[in-house]
Parts: C-alpha cells; structure tokens; sequence
C-alpha cells in the first residue's frame, strides 16, 4: 500500500464511519485482527460500543483531520471534535452544551485495512466544556 492510500484509508474511516455513523463500510476497513489499544474490549466490539456511545451522547459530532501523516504502515492523524452534549456521557446528564477539543490517533494499516488503533482526546477539556458549572 501507498502512503497515500494508507491516508485514504484513514479519511474514509474518519468520513464514513466516524462522522457519518456508516458501520456498512467497516467489514472493508477494519482487518480481522483488529486491537484497539484505546477502547474496551480491544477489538471491534470495543469499537463499536465508542461509535454507539458517541452517537448517544454526541449525536451528529464531527471528527476534522487537522494534519495527516503517514510512514509505512503508520498513519497518525491530529484531529478536531465538536459537537453538542445531547445525551448522557459519563454520568452527566445532555447539557446541550457545545464542545471543541484536540486529540491525536495513531493507526497501522495492513493490506488497506486498519489492523489497531490508539489515540488520546482532550478529555478533561471536554468534562469542562459540557459540564453543569459555567
């Protein structure tokens, strides 16, 4: 695989899958030996259960690729996240606040399909923006 289609790759699943909720296209762009080293359980399912989630609390959230890079079989991405608290998320009741926060993901690509995943949010930033204290 190309570095470029190694990005592709990572675009289509940001586009589809993580904004668009298609999970239709991840038989073609998740490999079977999917680990994610952020979600739980480490696999698909865990996966699945983060885009459930985030389609509960964060309905119609946005994932911006602010910079992409790629290196063999490595892409990492710097990203935006923005959406509206519209339903619970880690206790917290759907504030119907909006939020903006950075985070960074890093995926390995096999055969045109991602075989593990790792990345880290702004976490407390995001507890702040959507929280009940102004």
């Amino acid at each position: 695989m190309s570095i470029n289609t190694n990005k592709d790759v990572i675009a289509r699943f940001i586009t589809e899958v993580w904004n668009k909720n298609n999970l239709d296209v991840l038989d073609e762009l998740i490999d079977s030996i999917y680990y994610d080293y952020s979600y739980e359980p480490r696999n698909r399912e865990g996966l699945e259960r983060v885009l459930q989630m985030m389609q509960v609390a964060f309905p119609g959230h946005e994932t911006i690729i602010e910079e992409i890079v790629s290196e063999g079989d490595t892409v990492a991405i710097c990203q935006t996240l923005r959406g509206v608290h519209s339903g619970s998320f880690r206790g917290l009741s759907a504030s119907g606040k909006q939020f903006e926060i950075g985070g960074y993901r890093f995926f390995k690509i096999r055969g045109g399909k991602i075989t593990s995943h790792r990345g880290l949010i702004d976490l407390p930033g995001l507890l702040q923006q959507i929280s009940a204290n102004d």
